[in-house]
């Protein structure tokens, strides 16, 4: 449905220190899609006089980044007297394009108009997309993360726990090992991964990450005559259920996440390994958290430009004797989704109001509004972000010259989690890994020891020892031998080696202990078993020094841990009581809200039925008053022969 509309438009231009102020009648035509999360428009505007648009069109000709605003002043009949805040469209330009043409001679010289098109998003769709880092944080917070990211080119509000939980790990994975994926997917993808709401607030040009949807305001009423069309959307409603299975065999589980809707026997199934059953719990919570049960919507299309809010996140309510008493929707409380606005001028050609703000349009405009209560969040079609990635590291751990061979083990004493340190030297960052024996069986204990290289998995917000990528010194054997061998110990004056070669292409099995000048020697060849203990001379005693950095080390690591894990089953409980009480008090509204559709409609059939039953019982006195009036015309009749 199109109707014509007179607009006072604001489109201003800023590149390179310049700015460029078009008049709206300059304007030849524009579009927008505004969601929740952000918009995409573009528009079409008209310059003349080339001497005057000179700046404008070396400006424009540059690979400056161009900033665009484009604002709604003043449209639709009668203005309230508390007019809304103007739509406003603040972004920056992702394509652009010109054209001349000449439109008739004045004064025997041809007049040429050059037409700019400009297609722009909001600045986080445009720059975020471009930006796809590959970074390790520890000991930080997501919302600091996110902060900084914006690099100062617009502004982010955060207001949800999970981005104010101080984490000792955060890996950024969007380079080259998730193509095509950027920062605006890792956002939402985020936001939908756990549990968040990701808004765009148009006439605060302001983006805020929120736990829950921000409350409405004051409602304002819509006339029904600015309408042309209802359409009741009825969204796609999720039938399954959902589990939280635990697999680790120390402390395995499955907790259900009951479905409102579901279909029995349906569920989704999400996979945890941990022996900490909070946050098995606190996954259940998350999980209970989105499954959420989206309620019916409508979508408004406009027969006039309205004179109310409309901007994603506004409130709406459809007020009016207009709307009749059984419309849809009819006294709630409704929020603004996503609208949808074309517009092209009425002016004859490029030379008609060039200098006029207001310009006469051809307008398709239509809104998609929710029920206020409505939990379900709309986010920006996204990839997910591809973990983990792997980089190499260094095990770390204290005490010890630079090549002895020791490890450091910490321990939670509240969880029994082991764990050890691995130094990242492409960020000089320290990451915690399980202590797992990894590709071993249990009864080989080998723990990485001091400086040796490892390949790290870093997963999002985790981190996993993958594998080893060298050999300690002095265990490599020489290859004219063709050995196999084993070396334990802590260098090379302490330590045990058990090595098996081949001299003159025979088998030989040595183990060799030493410590210090004191050595001890077995050695099985051909028809040859030898055992040696021995002084050897000349060779370096070894350190009686007592070094006490690795017990300091570790007496800290435990007490980091523990209070980290303290911590962290502290938020866990909270989070999991807090969602708990939140998913309650979602279900009791929903209960309440369908009593409440229930009782109306109860009520609307009882009042249709009085009505037939009334409108019947006047048909049925209006047949009884018949032989009534046919009396009286054979009463009037015969008076009238006896006159």
């Amino acid at each position: 449905m199109a109707f014509q509309e007179r607009l006072a438009l604001s489109l201003t231009l800023t590149q390179g220190g310049q700015t460029f102020v078009i008049p709206g009648g300059q304007v030849e035509a524009f579009s927008v899609q505004l969601l929740p999360h952000g918009f995409t428009a573009s528009v079409r505007f008209w310059t003349g006089l080339e001497k005057d648009d000179a700046a404008l069109f070396t400006a424009f000709s540059t690979q400056d980044l161009l900033d665009v605003k484009l604002s709604i002043i003043k449209g639709g009949y009668p203005v309230p007297k508390t007019p809304p805040e103007p739509l406003t469209l603040h972004g920056l330009a992702r394509a652009r394009g010109m054209e001349a043409r000449t439109h008739g001679p004045v004064e025997g010289a041809p007049v040429r108009f050059r037409r700019y098109t400009v297609e722009f998003e909001d600045a986080a769709r445009v720059l975020w997309r471009q930006h796809r880092p590959t970074e390790l944080r520890t000991d930080t917070t997501l919302a600091a993360l996110l902060t900084e990211q914006t690099a100062g080119a617009f502004a982010l509000d955060c207001d949800w726990d999970v981005l104010d939980e101080k984490r000792p790990l955060i890996c950024l994975a969007l380079g080259e090992d998730a193509p095509g994926v950027g920062f605006h997917d890792f956002v939402a993808w985020l936001a939908a991964s756990r549990g968040g709401v990701w808004t765009y607030d148009s006439v605060k040009d302001r983006y805020a990450l929120l736990g829950r949807k921000a409350p409405v305001g004051t409602a304002a009423p819509l006339s029904r005559e600015k309408v042309e069309r209802v359409e009741v959307v009825m969204p796609a409603v999720p039938r399954h259920a959902a589990r939280v299975l635990n697999v680790s065999a120390l402390k395995p589980s499955t907790l259900d996440v009951p479905a409102t809707v579901g279909v029995v026997g349906l569920h989704q199934d999400h996979l945890v390994r941990t022996p900490i059953v909070s946050q098995v719990e606190q996954r259940q919570t998350l999980e209970v958290s989105r499954l959420r049960v989206p309620q019916r919507r409508m979508r408004l299309t406009f027969r006039h430009y309205p004179t109310v809010a409309v901007n994603p996140g506004a409130g709406i309510r459809l007020e009016g004797v207009l709307w009749g008493s059984a419309a849809v929707g009819m006294g709630e409380d409704l929020r603004s989704v996503e609208l949808k606005l074309e517009a092209r001028t009425l002016n004859e050609g490029p030379h008609a109001g060039l200098q006029m703000q207001d310009a006469g349009f051809t307008v398709e405009m239509s809104l998609l509004v929710e029920r206020t209560t409505d939990t379900t969040v709309t986010l920006p079609v996204h990839r997910a972000p591809r973990y983990p990635i792997h980089v190499e590291g260094k095990v770390l751990s204290p005490g010890g010259g630079e090549k002895d061979r020791i490890y450091l083990l910490s321990e939670d004493k509240k969880t029994s989690v082991l764990t050890w340190r691995v130094t990242v030297p492409l960020w000089n960052k320290a990451v915690s890994v399980p202590a797992e024996p990894g590709f071993f069986p249990g009864h080989f204990y080998f723990p990485p020891y001091k400086n040796a290289r490892v390949l790290v998995a870093l997963h999002f917000d985790r981190a996993e020892l993958h594998r080893h990528l060298d050999w300690a010194d002095a265990a490599r054997l020489p290859q004219a031998g063709q050995g196999d061998g084993i070396l334990l110990g802590k260098n090379d004056t302490s330590q045990t080696s058990i090595v098996h070669d081949y001299q003159d292409m025979k088998p030989v099995w040595h183990l060799r202990r030493v410590s210090g000048p004191d050595t001890e020697t077995v050695r099985m060849a051909e028809g040859v078993m030898m055992f040696r203990t021995k002084e050897e001379p000349g060779a370096a005693a070894a350190e009686s020094t007592y070094d006490v950095s690795p017990q300091v080390e570790t007496a800290r690591a435990d007490l980091t841990a523990g209070v980290s894990g303290a911590m962290g089953e502290t938020t866990a409980a909270y989070k999991t009581a807090a969602g708990a009480s939140q998913a309650k008090l979602d279900g009791a509204t929903a209960e309440t809200q369908a009593k409440l559709e229930g009782a109306q409609a109860a009520v609307n059939a009882k009042v249709a039925e009085t009505r037939a039953a009334l409108n019947g019982a006047l048909s049925g006195l209006n047949g009884s008053t018949a032989p009534l009036d046919g009396a009286a015309a054979e009463a009037r009749v015969a008076l009238e022969r006896l006159k």
